[in-house]
């Protein structure tokens, strides 16, 4: 038996309703991702063991400089409250608060991945503004406050070895 071809009969309109479908559920996942995306840039602080005391934020006008890992191109970039801005700017800005007579304190945001020779040119263009209260924040986790310290508090007293102190009950005889 001999089977016969339907000649095919080409599609003058696409079908957009499949493709509808997937915009507007795309469309809905970033509506409901974005508000809660963290904007800014991504730093990753050191951490440390104990905290140290925090500068009272009332006494001082603050300044946030940011150094974030440097771009592919070898570009460092520099974030003075969230502004863009060199070295040079920075360092001016500085200087005119402080002829205002202003306090100014400064707090350098850098990631662990920027190289120590720009974070020193960071810390001595903030010192050749004649700011001295700069403060670094780390990421402070398990962080005890400077007199909370054990160490120093309390006298603690010394931990007999392990074979003599069990804290397991002893084991029951077998049962016959």
């Amino acid at each position: 038996m001999r089977r016969h071809r339907r000649d095919l009969q080409l599609m003058t309109q696409i079908n957009l309703t499949s493709m509808l479908d997937v915009a507007f559920v795309l469309l809905i996942a970033f509506m409901i991702v974005a508000p809660s995306l963290k904007y800014g840039l991504d730093l990753e602080l050191p951490t440390i063991k104990e905290g140290a005391p925090q500068l009272k934020g009332s006494q001082q006008q603050l300044y946030t400089i940011v150094v974030p890992k440097p771009a592919e191109g070898g570009t460092q970039d520099f974030f003075m409250n969230d502004s863009p801005s060199q070295l040079k700017e920075i360092e001016d800005r500085l200087k005119l608060q402080k002829t205002k007579g202003e306090k100014v304190a400064v707090e350098i945001q850098a990631d662990r991945a920027v190289p120590y020779e720009t974070f020193v040119q960071v810390v001595a263009a903030v010192r050749r503004a004649g700011v001295e209260a700069v403060g670094l924040p780390v990421d402070a986790q398990n962080v005890l406050p400077p007199s909370s310290s054990p160490a120093k508090d309390k006298v603690t007293e010394p931990v007999p070895p392990a074979s003599k102190v069990s804290s397991l009950p002893a084991p029951a005889a077998p049962r016959k």
